[in-house]
């Protein structure tokens, strides 16, 4: 099994072609961690992980903003557990 989080580290990582350490409660947009041009990816890879649907024409921007932010308004009270395909 896989921690939903470590997904969401792990893109972020995968990005971050400055190779920049990064925390639970760094501003990810403010630090350039994620960009404009990654900003949808980033949203669509959140949704799929929690199964929730998220509007991009009403995205609250600070949700996204840090990993803590990220874990709180899309995994909180969640299983973040996930098993990955065999």
């Amino acid at each position: 099994m896989s921690n939903r989080m470590d997904r969401v580290r792990r893109f972020i990582a995968e990005k971050n072609l400055g190779g920049t350490d990064f925390s639970d409660c760094d501003d990810l947009i403010e630090n350039g961690l994620i960009d404009s041009l990654r900003f949808v990816e980033f949203v669509l890879l959140i949704a799929e992980l929690s199964g929730r649907t998220i509007e991009l024409d009403n995205v609250n921007i600070d949700e996204f903003r840090t990993i803590d932010a990220i874990r709180a308004a899309y995994f909180s009270g969640a299983d973040t557990e996930l098993v990955e395909p065999k």
